[in-house]
């Protein structure tokens, strides 16, 4: 995998991942992809504004839709095409990213990061996500989740589950998803099997807090 440059909390850019003497050809890859990443967040950003105005009644789950989805269009052939983990190119992204999404601690979460979870969340069109009317900090405890996001049918169940109690505070419903797939690898799972387990874990159902 080639190496990328991030900058961090405290704006130093440092090579991912680390090499402790760096060779000059892996810092002009990083150099090369840095460029391209420039350029394709350029666009994101756009998109992503345009959006934000078109669509403003659709709110902050839109928003964070519509970032995954132009991450997904506009980062990821290019990290493919230069051999760069996606993770990596989420990371170096946030260089780009601030009027979307400022840099916190919260970046270094390789694949829980934020920008990770967004490209999650737009795995599903706009029209087939669920979870719609959940809160982003709800859909947040429902994407890091390990067990959930390595399978994104089960993210994608877990919504539709969720969004049908019809409660406000699905803290305890995300819990009780988390706890239930704890440690499965439920990708073995045929359809059928992983929805019917969705349907049998026991939470709250059609109550308005």
């Amino acid at each position: 995998m080639s190496h990328v440059w991030i900058t961090g909390v405290d704006g130093q850019r440092a090579l991912r991942p680390s090499l402790e003497f760096p060779s000059a050809a892996a810092i002009a890859a990083a150099d090369a992809f840095e460029v391209q990443l420039s350029k394709a967040m350029q666009v994101v950003v756009q998109q992503c504004k345009a959006d934000r105005v078109t669509n403003e009644a659709l709110g902050i789950i839109r928003e964070k839709w519509m970032l995954g989805s132009q991450v997904r269009n506009q980062v990821h052939p290019i990290a493919l095409a230069s051999n760069v983990d996606p993770l990596l190119a989420h990371r170096a992204a946030y260089t780009y990213s601030k009027p979307i999404v400022a840099i916190s601690a919260r970046a270094d979460r390789f694949g829980a990061d934020e920008i990770s979870l967004c490209v999650l969340l737009a795995s599903q069109s706009w029209e087939q996500l669920p979870g719609k009317n959940l809160r982003w900090a709800d859909w947040w405890s429902i994407l890091e989740a390990p067990n959930l996001r390595r399978d994104t049918r089960l993210i994608t169940l877990v919504a539709k589950r969720i969004e049908s109690t019809g409660n406000r505070n699905v803290r305890d419903a995300i819990t009780a998803f988390r706890n239930h797939f704890k440690d499965w690898n439920t990708t073995v799972l045929s359809d059928e099997a992983l929805s019917a387990e969705v349907a049998s874990v026991k939470i709250g159902e059609h109550h308005v807090d």
